[in-house]
């Protein structure tokens, strides 16, 4: 009798896994259209990012060496027009004290409310009425499932299969984007639009021409939905000293984030902090 039960239970197995392998994928197209539309339909999420970067190289004779580390979570609502965001980075060099930012944001009633503890400061609340382009920049910033679909719309895409993601029954997509697209749309991203003010190299497609580079791209977007779940990003980049303009001297960077945006249209929790209530306006 045991022989049996194994028997059937065997033959079970295969045949789901049959089933499972035999599962008929849409084309990439047809879900890169989706996901493209499905953009329009969104109104609520939250989303968690982390994203880590090795910088190591030598120019000029001078030697350097980086680690950096970020880790954002956050929520938007656009109906009601509220936003919360919390962003810690931490940026370790060899033999200094390993320095460490943060960032904690609201958005309520109108009223931008911030928080930033950088070293040398004394962290204080602050706040500000926002505007209404102040509202679309925030927009723009947070509106993380839109640059993503965007580079899906200019990739090479393969469909790879499908996986579950928070319980959601996802596509998984393999993505080949341009190079340049792909390396602003992390940059932004991962520091929630502060890139600029804090000095990432920009890589043009002149540098990208001398460098050597390699990345992988996964996305993993809603079978239901079509809304954008989960995103997987790996580069190496090599910067020569023709890239760079000098002499003798290379760069490698070593970057990988990992997003994950989810209660797509639920009721998102959005509370001002107490402390944050007696923010000083600037």
């Amino acid at each position: 009798m045991g022989w049996k039960i194994l028997t059937m239970s065997l033959v079970l197995v295969m045949a789901l896994s049959f089933t499972a392998c035999g599962e008929e994928l849409p084309s990439a197209q047809e879900i890169v259209d989706g996901a493209t539309q499905a953009l329009d339909d969104i109104r609520a999420y939250e989303f968690e990012m982390d994203m880590t970067m090795d910088m190591a190289g030598e120019a000029e004779g001078e030697t350097f060496e980086m680690t950096m580390g970020i880790v954002s979570s956050g929520a938007l609502d656009l109906d009601n027009r509220q936003m919360r965001m919390n962003s810690a980075m931490n940026v370790a060099l060899p033999g200094e004290d390993e320095m460490e930012m943060a960032i904690e944001a609201y958005l309520i009633d109108n009223m931008g409310y911030a928080l930033i503890d950088v070293p040398g400061t004394d962290p204080t609340w602050e706040k500000e009425e926002v505007s209404e382009a102040d509202w679309e920049e925030v927009i723009e910033v947070l509106s993380l499932a839109r640059p993503q679909v965007e580079l899906l719309e200019s990739a090479e895409v393969e469909v790879i299969g499908s996986e579950r993601v928070g319980g959601i029954d996802c596509y998984v997509l393999r993505v080949t984007p341009d190079m340049a697209q792909l390396w602003e749309t992390v940059m932004q991203q991962a520091t929630l639009g502060f890139g600029g003010e804090l000095g990432w190299p920009e890589l043009t497609e002149e540098l990208l021409d001398e460098a050597f580079y390699s990345f992988s791209v996964k996305q993993w977007i809603a079978k239901d939905t079509y809304f954008l779940t989960k995103v997987e990003i790996d580069m190496a980049i090599e910067l020569t000293a023709e890239a760079m303009g000098v002499e003798e001297g290379e760069v490698s960077i070593d970057s990988a984030m990992t997003m994950l945006a989810y209660n797509y249209n639920q009721p998102v929790s959005i509370e001002l902090p107490p402390e944050a209530e007696e923010a000083i306006e600037y």
